[in-house]
């Protein structure tokens, strides 16, 4: 129990303010989007289809991204957590590069590669496009977030007992009965929280996707075309919408797996 006296006070107070900074650069923001919307315009916004169909793609191809990352990206994450191998830390240092270098330029690499490099011959060949296209918003999405997957995945791995395998190889278990069985499902928490990170973090990309797939438009590509095109007002409301679904979203995971932990826990 901390004692109440001048020094903590003042520390307390130090604390507060310089807390109120952070929040005020979030909360306000966000909030100020939020409460500047009215009914009707979000009513419009439902009604407008171009606005709908694009909130839809957006959704889909940050699931397809998603579900990319959950198919390759947990083995990776299996080989950077429990096996040793030459280069290992600068290998794990390479994939997440996406994470630090300007998404244009994530999506002018990508566009060299999948539009005009010698693969994108080889795309072409067996009827794969990329550019203007939902695979290469896809792509894009998978590109930037991807990192967020494999490094929550990986921490999750980590903070297994290694004992709890040791014992299960030392019983007869196969690596596979030891991933299938003991890994996997104590890892849920971290797959799914490395899942959401990078839906997230697809569903707002806008630099990649926008250099190679400026159509169809996401809901990112869309707003920023509103704002060029009709300004603050014309946006505003797209992006309020945004911003409130995945508050209610994250909000509603969050509350989810802190229901399953505590029962978890009380199990």
């Amino acid at each position: 129990m901390v004692t109440v006296n001048k020094k903590n006070i003042v520390f307390y107070s130090i604390v507060v303010v310089l807390s109120f900074v952070v929040a005020f650069l979030v909360v306000v923001p966000i909030a100020s989007m939020v409460l500047s919307v009215s009914v009707r315009d979000v009513v419009d916004i439902l009604l407008d289809r171009e606005v709908v169909q694009s909130l839809l793609l957006t959704f889909e191809c940050a699931f397809y991204a998603t579900l990319i990352a959950v198919l390759f990206g947990i083995p990776l994450a299996y080989l950077f957590a429990f096996t040793h191998f030459p280069l290992k830390r600068l290998i794990i240092t390479l994939f997440d590069i996406p994470m630090i270098i300007p998404h244009t330029a994530s999506g002018i690499a990508l566009l060299f590669v999948f539009g005009s490099g010698f693969l994108s011959h080889l795309f072409k060949s067996l009827h794969m496009s990329f550019v203007g296209s939902k695979t290469g918003i896809v792509i894009a999405m998978a590109f930037v977030s991807i990192p967020y997957f494999i490094n929550a995945v990986q921490n999750g791995f980590a903070s297994i007992d290694r004992r709890l395998i040791n014992v299960a190889r030392t019983l007869g278990a196969s690596q596979t009965q030891c991933l299938v069985h003991i890994i996997l499902p104590l890892s849920v928490r971290a797959i799914i929280t490395g899942s959401l990170m990078m839906w997230g973090r697809g569903i707002s990309e806008f630099g990649a996707v926008m250099i190679i797939a400026y159509h169809p438009m996401i809901a990112p590509v869309l707003l920023y075309d509103r704002y060029s095109a009709y300004g603050l007002e014309g946006s505003r409301p797209i992006a309020a919408l945004l911003i409130v679904f995945c508050i209610v979203f994250f909000v509603l995971i969050r509350s989810l797996l802190a229901y399953r932990e505590k029962h978890a826990y009380t199990a």
